[in-house]
């Protein structure tokens, strides 16, 4: 290890650690010792992190508040960065605030922590292909059973317990921040990615699970049949149709094949 990496690594322990620490290398004068210029870098290191981690949850900021700061310099300390891209060290709030005092006692915050980091990381992630409806229109009516829609490999569904998605829009559209309303059974938040857009809405269980029955490439035959055994059998096809149209416009559908 050269002089300047072993340099580095000092320092980075330094400015990381939570105690005071004697480091040699730091050189005071008259307008600052060296432990005062260690607290520049540790403060500086601090806010560079708060500011990444509050661009990346608006949503939480709203929702939290007064105690966003708090909240954020709890999660620092307990995750400093290990990422060369402070971009991705937002990845473990969710999971933090699932377990930290006193926030795991308040599951709208890691609720809300989720949709922000799913709504980032769509916005981030690699174009797919989009199939539109005008694609599938040469498909014989006879050869529809067999057709298999592969949904976007980046789209997500998120299981919350509150209306996250309120929060985020008030922060978007810097209006005013909303009510918390806690439902009394989870609620599903499809996020994904249309065109430069990145869009939510709550879907229906059975939305769902057809969802995850077309990514793991069932044809549109089982996913009627799937449909069936969920609700009213003779609206299994309308109800299919209309899903499927909704996917189509939303962008929701990277690729289509037919079986046989």
């Amino acid at each position: 290890m050269s002089s300047l990496q072993a340099l580095q690594q000092r320092m980075a322990q330094a400015v990381l650690a939570d105690k005071p620490l004697q480091l040699d290398d730091i050189r005071g004068d008259t307008s600052a010792d060296a432990q005062a210029r260690l607290s520049i870098y540790r403060h500086g290191y601090r806010a560079r992190l708060r500011d990444a981690l509050a661009s990346e949850f608006p949503g939480l900021r709203c929702l939290a508040s007064r105690r966003f700061n708090s909240l954020l310099d709890r999660y620092i300390e307990a995750h400093p960065s290990t990422h060369y891209n402070i971009r991705w060290h937002g990845a473990g709030l969710a999971a933090f605030l699932d377990y930290a005092h006193p926030w795991l006692q308040r599951r709208e915050l890691a609720d809300m922590a989720r949709l922000d980091w799913a709504i980032s990381t769509a916005f981030d992630a690699a174009d797919e292909a989009c199939v539109a409806p005008a694609d599938l229109a040469s498909i014989p009516p006879e050869r529809w059973a067999s057709l298999s829609l592969q949904p976007q490999i980046n789209l997500q569904i998120l299981m919350l317990s509150c209306n996250a998605d309120a929060f985020r829009r008030a922060a978007d559209q810097s209006g005013p921040r909303p009510h918390l309303r806690r439902f009394k059974h989870p609620r599903h938040l499809l996020v994904w990615r249309q065109a430069l857009a990145v869009r939510y809405r709550w879907i229906t269980d059975d939305e769902r699970q057809l969802l995850g029955s077309a990514a793991r490439g069932e044809t549109v035959a089982t996913l009627c049949d799937r449909l069936a055994g969920l609700s009213d059998a003779e609206q299994a096809m309308p109800r299919l149709a209309t899903l499927l149209h909704g996917w189509l416009e939303a962008g929701l559908i990277q690729s289509w094949s037919l079986d046989g």
